[in-house]
């Protein structure tokens, strides 16, 4: 009897690990394709911006001396 319940609780506490390991993995995935995402519409919107539009944002910039 006691050996089954520690085989029971030895069983639950690996199922326990492995979902937890998997759910981090999940969770690191999903972070990365939404920070690609976010990534590609961004670079989405600078490549659709015309010429006046990408003029104000370099002129803004040096204004803010990043350059």
């Amino acid at each position: 009897m006691m050996m089954n319940t520690l085989l029971v609780c030895g069983a639950s506490i690996g199922l326990a690990a492995l979902g937890a390991k998997i759910f981090s993995t999940a969770c690191n995935e999903i972070g990365r394709l939404a920070a690609e995402r976010r990534d590609l519409m961004a670079e989405n919107k600078f490549l659709k911006m015309t010429d006046d539009e990408l003029a104000a944002l370099i002129l803004a910039d040096v204004g803010d001396g990043r350059f």
